[in-house]
């Protein structure tokens, strides 16, 4: 059997915990011809040649990477069942993070899943979450990744609660390797991708050096090309009771929509051809013209590792990697938005409105209006981003007393830059001059492109006048950097019945910053942009940690962890501490067990942050609230406050889309609102492992796990909020008073249909509970025929039961079950996979099922698309060897299953950080070796 075939039989083992040899290696492994030396696995500081995991871990080697056909790791990642709620990627156009890569393990938010790179932090991006951008990772060079499906804060520090993410590297390669990769959907050839990567190695007696470089890009696709995102779907009451999906779209129009005008109703009116009439259906902006579904991406990757033997019992060793990601998205043209603006300069507050005045001469109405028209001509909001990556590490490694002790030094230097340029926002300031033929004929700019016609048609606007209204590139610039310094012994304590019990002691030193520098014309506030504040913090932890490790017994092994960290902000000192055991009931049933606790520091975007301004999709209480009452769906205080608002609740107040509504958060002010603490966990994983001795080859798995994250750091939820308040009786509750036009009890005179413009401060606000169960069966049988030697059977999945968010303000909710806005949260994740293989070649089929949900902000006596239903997707995928050249072809949405729809989903109709959007898609690739 060869050291490969061995390594992959280990991985499979390794991917259920199984009480058999550690075979689940790190990048200072080094493989005897015919045997595995002791090892360490993620959530583990001490190598063993026995090793018993008691938490649940995950491991997927290269090969299984490159016949999932994925276009990106994170794809991968999020297909894995227990990666639910948000996934960032190159489907979320309309996000704030250009091009980024993030994934959600249970539900808990990106920052709470840590990233590593051989055992050791990635960066992240500190003006942001102080996640890790999955781009960074160069994936030519991933040998595997591990999965901890468990807190692991006493090994790795802040951010491991509800697991950890490990990209083992490789670092062992003799030759050359070339790999080619092409992929694209099938209908038109949609959303392209193709790449390619060069991998080389040398080795000798002093030492060895892997290299990689790599490039790849992934090109757009518009929601157009799609028929389930051609414009925004609303449901729509038919009058007989039922509802229908109808195409909707912003009413922000290409057509002059007008408010105003007397004799006019404001916003229902438009002019046409210079002639008003009422405002129809056809004037809808439809976005899915020009927002992308897939956004285009391009990635230069440079990776080189090495050691050098300096004696017997002392190795140096370095890792580099760099990377560049060009990404850029493209939203749909500004618009006047019918509001008067007000700058704030050092001296006083300068009011600009968008008034049409009377002596405009294309103003046909002889009085003051003001016109809401979408600036088509600019091609539309275009965002670029460029980041560049950097991360060095440089260690010494060795043993002591007869290789009793080991210990390891290393160094890790990481920065990240990214620049942001933004064009075609419009600008407040130019829009009045353009409008007024005598502020305009005082500007040069403006008198030679001549007064705006703000009533034109489409093509009206002419290229100067377009350029006098909006920017040119506005440039944001965000950083990161991080060092840390670590120290780590292992070694041998005593001999006990089942073995040699292990110990481990580490010191850290982390140091990391992060910066945000705004353009200084977009921070004056004078474009539709936003103005953001500059951001620069930084910080600094000291961390000691020890781990032993104890064979009791031949059957029963424990563990015991805990670090003490100690910052220099308001995060201060933590103490976490987690214990494991295993237990071998009989040979084919061992029982599995973790209890840890773990906290999260405050990242410096949080720490720092200047005002942030987000628009979450609301949903109205009061549209149909005469149904939804006689339904239960509402409360008679809820029916009660529509009433006094003077909202109608019968069908004529009927809306049938989700608004977007105004939401500012801001940081804790000193000496006002509470400092940002640490958020503190707890998690249990208890489940068993099961290998029946009856049924060589079957393996299964089932653990029981549950997360509670307590002080957590948040703004709270925007409808969660809403229906706070809505549900007091005279909207008494203290969630009404974030509300910047509420005036207090009983003012329901002011508080709009759907309330906007609301304040919030970033705070330690309540708790997360989320719990479930993970299942993993997996079959390895052989085939005695000439032309098969085997196949593989497994099923994998995860059941969520709850997941339940309790703020102060708003409550618990219940998020199991439902799909809101960017978040999915179903109650079953399945995969199915079966492998026929040969000595040269296999066959793979994968099933990915994702359980239906509803959505939580709208009821289905409400709506027509509130049920995001359950969806299957099949994938085939065959291999095939010949020589030194590998085949790998395939084909992914065998059945091109389109995504479901949902209420309240902000992008194209539906979720696609969750579901598949490009449906049926191919890819190749090919694979030299020299």
């Amino acid at each position: 059997m060869t050291q490969k075939t061995m390594l992959a039989k280990a991985i499979r083992t390794a991917v259920l915990g199984i009480s058999a040899a550690a075979l689940i290696p790190t990048a200072a492994t080094v493989y005897a011809q015919d045997s595995i030396e002791e090892v360490m696995v993620t959530g583990s500081r001490i190598a063993r040649d026995e090793f018993s995991s008691a938490s649940p871990i995950s491991s997927f080697d290269s090969e299984e990477l490159a016949i999932s056909g994925v276009a990106s790791i994170d794809e991968f990642l999020k297909d894995i069942p227990a990666f639910t709620g948000y996934q960032l990627g190159t489907s979320t156009n309309n996000g704030s993070e250009t091009g980024q890569k993030k994934i959600d393990m249970r539900g808990l938010g990106f920052n709470r899943t840590l990233v590593l790179v051989n055992g050791r932090r990635m960066i992240g991006d500190s003006y942001r979450d102080g996640a890790v951008d999955l781009n960074n990772i160069p994936e030519a060079m991933i040998e595997r990744v591990e999965v901890l499906k468990d807190g692991a804060s006493t090994i790795y520090g802040s951010d491991a609660l509800a697991g950890v993410v490990n990209f083992i590297l490789r670092d062992e390669f003799e030759g050359v390797e070339v790999n080619f990769d092409y992929g694209k959907g099938t209908e038109d050839g949609q959303a392209k991708n193709d790449g390619i990567s060069i991998l080389a190695g040398i080795s000798g007696d002093r030492g060895n050096m892997v290299m990689s470089l790599g490039y790849s890009s992934q090109d757009t696709m518009i929601q157009d090309e799609k028929s389930f995102a051609r414009g925004a779907l609303w449901s729509v009451h038919q009058g007989d009771g039922n509802f229908a999906l109808e195409p909707g779209g912003s009413s922000n129009s290409r057509t002059a929509r007008l408010t105003g005008v007397p004799g006019f109703a404001d916003g229902s009116w438009v002019v046409d051809n210079g002639v008003p009439r009422p405002f129809a259906s056809q004037d809808l902006y439809d976005y899915g013209s020009v927002n992308a579904l897939v956004t285009p991406n391009e990635r230069w990757q440079f990776g080189a590792l090495g050691t050098i033997k300096i004696n017997d019992n002392v190795e140096s060793y370095f890792e580099g990697l760099y990377t560049r990601r060009t990404s850029h998205y493209l939203l749909a043209p500004d618009a006047s938005f019918q509001v008067t603006q007000t700058i704030e300069t050092p001296n006083n507050g300068i009011q600009w409105n968008d008034f049409v005045p009377a002596n405009n001469p294309f103003n046909p109405f002889g009085a003051d209006v003001r016109v809401n028209r979408r600036f088509d001509e600019s091609g539309g909001r275009l965002f670029e981003a460029t980041s560049d990556t950097y991360r060095f590490v440089a260690g010494v490694n060795g043993t002591l007393f007869d290789d009793s002790l080991s210990w390891d030094v290393s160094y890790t230097y990481s920065e990240n830059e990214m620049v942001e340029e933004t064009f075609n926002y419009g600008r407040f300031d130019n829009w009045a001059i353009a409008v007024d033929p005598v502020a305009c004929a005082a500007n040069a700019t403006c008198a030679a492109a001549g007064v705006l016609d703000p009533f034109s048609e489409f093509g009206g606007i002419s290229a100067a006048q377009m350029d006098f209204l909006t920017t040119g590139g506005l440039k944001d610039v965000y950083g990161s950097k991080m060092e840390m310094f670590a120290l780590n012994l292992s070694g041998d304590l005593f001999e006990m019945s089942g073995g040699t019990a292990g110990w481990a002691v580490g010191f850290e030193h982390r140091r990391e910053s992060g910066y945000f520098r705004g353009d200084e014309f977009k921070s004056s506030g004078l474009t539709t942009s936003g103005a953001s504040d500059p951001v620069d913090g930084k910080y600094s932890v000291d961390e000691v940690f020890g781990e032993v490790y104890l064979p009791i017994t031949d059957t029963f092994n424990a563990n015991a962890s805990f670090r003490y960290s100690d910052y220099d902000n308001s995060a201060g000192e933590s103490t976490t501490f987690k214990l494991g055991a295993d237990w071998a009931v009989v040979e084919d049933l061992r029982l599995r067990a973790t209890y840890a606790t773990g906290f999260r520091a405050p990242n410096i975007a949080e720490l720092t942050q200047a005002e942030q301004t987000d628009f979450p999709v609301t949903i109205s209480l009061c549209e149909f609230g005469d149904r939804a009452l006689a339904a239960g769906e509402i409360s008679q205080t809820v029916h009660d406050n529509c009433t006094a608002m003077g909202i109608p609740t019968d069908d004529s107040g009927e809306f049938g889309f989700p608004w977007q509504t105004t939401v500012t958060a801001s940081a804790p002010v000193a000496g006002v609102d509470p400092e940002l603490e640490p958020e503190e966990s707890t998690s249990i994983n208890f489940g068993f492992v099961y290998t029946p001795s009856f049924l060589e080859g079957l393996q299964v798995s089932v653990d029981y796990w549950e997360i509670e994250v307590d002080d957590v750091i948040d703004v709270p939820d925007a409808n969660d909020l809403y229906r706070t308040c809505m549900n007091s009786v005279n909207l008494s509750s203290p969630a009404c008073s974030v509300y910047s036009d509420y005036a207090g009890p009983h003012d329901t005179a002011n508080f709009s249909i759907f309330p906007a413009d609301a304040n919030v401060v970033l705070g330690n606000l309540g708790k997360l509970t989320s719990k479930g169960y993970d299942f993993d069966v997996l079959y390895n049988g052989e085939l005695n025929s000439d032309w098969a030697s085997g196949y593989t059977l497994s099923w994998t999945a995860t059941k969520h039961d709850s997941y339940e968010r309790e703020y102060p303000l708003t409550g618990t909710t219940e998020l199991v079950g439902t799909a809101t806005g960017f978040e999915v949260f179903p109650e079953w994740r399945m995969q199915f996979g079966a492998s026929l293989f040969g000595e040269n070649w296999s066959i793979n089929y994968k099933a990915r099922f994702i359980d239906e949900t509803k959505d939580r902000l709208r009821s289905s006596l409400l709506s027509a698309d509130n049920v995001a239903e359950d969806v299957t997707y099949h994938d085939l995928v065959g291999t095939y060897t010949w020589n030194n050249v590998s085949f790998t072809a395939g084909v992914t949405n065998l059945t091109d299953e389109e995504p479901p729809y949902f209420h309240t989903a902000f992008n194209a109709n539906t979720e696609p950080g969750t579901y598949d959007v490009i449906g049926r898609r191919m890819f190749t690739s090919v694979n030299l070796k020299f």
